[in-house]
């Protein structure tokens, strides 16, 4: 199996938060999203959306695979949470993701799909990749 990477850049994309915790997203097309997260309980948070961003990006990668398998599963549905780190640095330590199937292949199958769309995954793949930050000006 031949994956093909294609060149894409993403962003760039604005964030800013100031009062009353109100997040603000320009998105690409100078869109903007605004995240109210007054507390992790009340609202979701960005760790949140960095969650269901992989959920997201499974369940595509997923589909993807099935398509190049040629294998029909209907809708694919990913239910993924993640658990905090219990030490530092400050981050999730680990993910679950659970895949429901309008149609259930065999197990077999079901192993492949899994292991493609895991190797496929943009948003799990760039979970631990490095990070260039420095100041503006």
């Amino acid at each position: 199996m031949a994956i093909r990477i294609k060149p894409k850049t993403y962003g760039p994309f604005t964030t800013a938060i100031g009062p009353g915790k109100i997040v603000r997203v320009e998105t690409a097309p100078k869109q903007t999203v605004s995240i109210t997260s007054p507390s992790i309980e009340d609202a979701g948070s960005p760790v949140d959306f960095m969650v269901s961003a992989l959920g997201a990006c499974l369940a595509l990668s997923f589909h993807h695979a099935a398509q190049e398998m040629k294998i029909d599963v209907g809708t694919v549905s990913v239910e993924v949470s993640g658990k905090k780190a219990e030490d530092l640095p400050d981050r999730v330590g680990s993910y679950t993701a659970l895949v429901s199937l309008d149609i259930v292949p065999e197990e077999a199958q079901c192993a492949e799909l899994i292991k493609r769309a895991k190797a496929r995954c943009t948003v799990s793949n760039s979970l631990n990749g490095p990070l260039d930050m420095h100041m503006a000006g």
